[in-house]
């Protein structure tokens, strides 16, 4: 079974916490003794939360390569930048 103890901070990984879910985005941004700080994306909005190491996922789907999750952070650097010039 998989837990959240396994991500690696900065990676960025696509998760189904439960079997029915939707795929989600997430990026562990920090870590405790017992807790991971995850950066989310579920499509409509980017947010952060707490969450046990111990807790299992479902299923990791993929990892993102670095190629990868730059395109993705790209991404946002364009649209702030379009927001910016208005």
């Amino acid at each position: 079974m998989v837990t959240y103890a396994e991500l690696e901070t900065g990676t960025y990984y696509l998760v189904k916490k439960e079997a029915g879910d939707d795929i989600m985005l997430v990026k562990p941004l920090m870590e405790t003794g017992t807790c991971v700080l995850l950066l989310s994306d579920n499509g409509e909005e980017e947010f952060t939360f707490w969450q046990e190491k111990k807790t299992s996922i479902h299923q990791i789907i993929d990892e993102l390569t670095e190629e990868e999750a730059d395109e993705y952070e790209s991404l946002f650097e364009e649209e702030e930048e379009e927001e910016d010039e208005f």
